[in-house]
């Protein structure tokens, strides 16, 4: 809690100085009857309480108290991107000589950098080999989803590839989705050697629940089915991409990060409440109990 104009409550020293300074000067009043003085300074001191209570109720509400909270807006119904990530036994192979690091290794420091550039977007990950399966449903907590891929391992979902099984449980994941934009980034390095879902019913689902989709083949030119990658893409107004290195790669995912800009992050809400009733409807009882008491020791 503070105060918007906190000056104001300097005025409390006004009233205590007047109140030594200027003290409130009555004609002596002589009183027959002992008891009645007793009862004079009793009701004189509830007169000074609730005075005193009137002045700083009203000086405590024109200094107008507040609370403020901050609200971050939620970005539930922006987008949502799926990374579809090939774990096939051929992603074991070398990208480069000179490094002696595999495919999947080079992807998995690619995607952490990917994935903390996303702000504003909510982000979820399917692996595939032999078989496709989610490993996080959508979600904003990107530092959670950046540690996980670390773990991901080669061959942990089976030695074949599965591409129309990958690309399909994808849509379902994003079919589920109430976002305004659906993106999904398949990268893989083999041909749809283990996949059971055809390619007509996954271009069918990209359709249904209108995601766009970017491909990704890496590795040599032969090693992967263009084709279906290219169609797949072009069904959806996504792009196919090729990746014969770590570097190309790296500029693959740079180029979809600028195709697809983050979401605008937008500035948190202050709500204010003001507080100022509370001290005003103090110093009003007060009053109206100085009133009171003034007025029956009149009678």
């Amino acid at each position: 809690m503070h105060f918007e104009y906190p000056w104001v409550l300097s005025a409390i020293f006004v009233f205590i100085f007047c109140e030594i300074k200027c003290p409130l000067r009555l004609d002596m009043l002589y009183f027959p009857n002992i008891k009645s003085i007793g009862r004079s300074r009793v009701g004189t001191s509830l007169l000074q309480a609730l005075k005193w209570m009137v002045i700083s109720g009203a000086v405590v509400a024109m200094a107008s108290p507040v609370t403020t909270k901050e609200i971050v807006p939620s970005f539930g119904m922006g987008r949502d991107m799926v990374l579809i990530v090939d774990a096939s036994r051929s992603m074991d192979e070398s990208f480069s000589i000179v490094k002696r690091e595999n495919k999947f290794e080079t992807l998995k420091k690619i995607l952490e950098s990917f994935i903390k550039k996303r702000e504003g977007d909510r982000l979820g990950l399917v692996v595939f080999g032999e078989f496709a399966y989610i490993a996080s449903p959508v979600t904003f907590d990107h530092d959670m989803l950046a540690k996980m891929v670390p773990y991901l391992q080669v061959g942990m979902a089976g030695e074949r590839t599965a591409i129309t099984d990958a690309v399909a449980m994808a849509a379902k994941l994003l079919g589920r989705s109430d976002a305004k934009t659906k993106i999904a980034i398949l990268l893989t390095d083999g041909r749809n050697t283990a996949g059971k879902v055809p390619v007509q019913v996954v271009k069918k689902l990209l359709k249904q629940y209108k995601i766009k989709l970017y491909t990704i083949g890496v590795g040599r030119p032969g090693d992967y089915d263009r084709n279906i990658l290219d169609e797949l893409a072009k069904t959806t107004g996504g792009k196919f991409f090729s990746a014969s290195d770590a570097g190309m790669l790296k500029k693959v995912y740079e180029t979809i990060d600028k195709l697809e800009p983050s979401m605008v992050k937008q500035q948190p809400v202050t709500e204010t409440t003001y507080l100022f009733s509370y001290p005003l409807f103090v110093a009003a009882m007060s009053l109206l109990g100085y009133l009171f008491l003034l007025n029956r020791s009149e009678v």
